[in-house]
This record gives C-alpha cells, structure tokens and sequence, in this order.
C-alpha cells in the first residue's frame, strides 16, 4: 500500500474511533443523568442566569486570549510582521466551526484565512504544531496534581504518560523553533524575538485555562470544597482529553466525563455531572459569542475599507 494511502487509512481509522468513544461517552453521561432524574435536575436549575453570565463573561476573555496567542503564533512561524488583527477575527470566526464532525475546519478555516495573508502553507503548519504542542503542554503541567488519581489510570491510561511528557515537549518545541528562526519566513524574526513571543504565548494559554478553570468553579454551589489547584487541575485534564481525541467535535462527551468522574468524589454525583453538562452549554454559549465578535469585527472591517 502507497505511504499516502496508508497515511490516510489510519487517519480514517483514528477519526472513526475517536468518534465512537465520544458517542460511548454521550451514551453513558445520558444513562447516569436518567438515574439520577430529580437530583440532577434540581441541581440544573439552580444555576442563576447572573452566575452563568459571569461565567460566560469570564470564559470569553479567556479564550480572546487564544485567539491573539495564535496571531503571535503565525508571525513567530512566518518570520513576518503581520498585522495581528485579521489573524485574531479568522480565529474567533472558526469557533463554531469546531462542532462540525471530524474536528478539523476551524484548523482548516484559520489557515486558509492566514495563507491568504501570504503566510506559506509550511509556516501555517509549523504554527499549528506549535499551538496544539503548547496547549496540551500548558494543560498537563496543570494537571499534574491530579494526574496521579488512580480512577484516572482506570479510564484514561494514557493520560499520565500525557501529562509528564507533555510540558518537555512543548518546551523542546519553544526551543527548536528559537533557535531555527532564521529558517522562517523571508524576514526572521531572529531567534530571541521569536522564543519570546512562543513565551508569551505559553502564558496566553496559562492564562486561558486559569479563567477557564475560574469560570467552572464559579458554576458550583460548593466552589470551596476543593482548592483552586484542583479545578484547574482536572478542568485542564478534560479540556486536553477531549483535544486530543480525533473525531470527537470539541470534544464533546469526554471532556463531561473527565469532568464528571474527577469532581464526583468531592462534590456528589449530581454536582458534578450538573456542572460539567453545565459547562458545556457555557464553552458552547462562549464559542457563539466568539464567532459572533469574529464576525461583527469583520464587517466593521469592510465598512472602513468601504469608506476609504
């Protein structure tokens, strides 16, 4: 069998799978929400449309974080001073785009909008990469603390190797593209402008699961039954199991399960599959508010090269 065709049976396959463990996951969610009926929905409705604005609100400067880490991310990759804000509006266009099967056209959607910038193709690739490598990084270093949980290594074998050897790689990762700047782009950005800016987005995505985690924990009636380090802890080992998992549309059905099976102990059953089906209809609120500035950004855009 031709490599290309190998290539792209395993790709097929491991799209496939992915899919399937997130229908699993749906499908089990669902069985635990039909036993627990009243309780979970007694614990549905007390979340207060004030509290779940604030989440929201909180949730969204998070991830506009994201998006200008991926502008940082294309011009560190391309060598090239780009203006930042088309990169910023194509990234919070895509948002929806993430819900689609298959998991790949808010990627595909970010790159077209910056190839037409000029950016090459190889540039583009080398900058998701990188955003994929420094995201999970971020993720595992702060899931460290809760990697070690023994139900973890039940359900998720995978995931400790995961998190130890995630934050080295994205730190190699840093590295190899600093001291390789020059070979970017036509204007390299030179290697200790472009390992600052891969810095800097390695604290927009610390930054992102910090207030994401923020946003999870203001949900909970019982935000004080674990410390600050644990809600990021497990909301960063969700957010990295649903990512990593091809197939599976934002990683829907995963991440609820991650979440649910790391806060039930401390905070009951009902509590905690409540808020992670909570949160999912907040990432889903946030990602529709996101598109929604994405696109009300570009045709303020439009306008004033109308008026030019």
């Amino acid at each position: 069998m031709p490599p290309a065709l190998n290539a792209a049976a395993w790709k097929r396959a491991a799209g496939i799978a992915g899919a399937s463990l997130c229908v699993l996951a749906l499908a089990l969610l669902s069985k635990r929400g039909a036993a627990l009926g009243a309780e979970l929905g007694d614990r549905l409705a007390q979340v207060s449309p004030v509290q779940f604005a604030v989440a929201l609100a909180t949730y969204v400067v998070g991830a506009l974080a994201l998006a200008l880490a991926w502008a940082l991310l294309v011009r560190a990759a391309s060598g090239s001073a780009l203006h930042a804000r088309p990169l910023v509006v194509a990234h919070l266009r895509s948002q929806l785009a993430k819900y689609l099967p298959g998991n790949v056209f808010h990627f595909a959607y970010r790159h077209i909008a910056a190839h037409r910038q000029g950016v090459g193709h190889a540039a583009l690739g080398a900058a998701l990469a990188l955003e994929s490598l420094l995201l999970i990084g971020v993720a595992a270093l702060l899931a460290l603390g809760v990697a070690a949980d023994p139900r973890v290594a039940a359900k998720l074998p995978w995931a400790h190797d995961l998190v130890w050897i995630a934050p080295p790689l994205a730190g190699l990762a840093i590295f190899l593209v600093a001291s390789n700047a020059h070979r970017f782009g036509s204007a390299a950005m030179g290697a200790r402008r472009s390992g600052g800016a891969l810095v800097g987005v390695a604290g927009l995505d610390m930054f992102f699961f910090l207030l994401a985690a923020f946003a999870l924990r203001s949900l909970c009636t019982q935000s004080e039954a674990m410390p600050l380090g644990a809600w990021c802890g497990w909301l960063s080992l969700a957010w990295a199991a649903g990512y990593v998992v091809p197939g599976a549309p934002a990683g829907l059905g995963l991440r609820e399960a991650v979440l649910a099976l790391g806060l039930g102990p401390v905070l009951g059953e009902p509590e905690a599959l409540a808020l992670a089906l909570v949160y999912r209809l907040l990432t889903v609120a946030a990602d529709a508010v996101l598109a929604g500035i994405g696109f009300a950004l570009s045709s303020s855009d439009r306008a004033t090269d109308r008026q030019r």
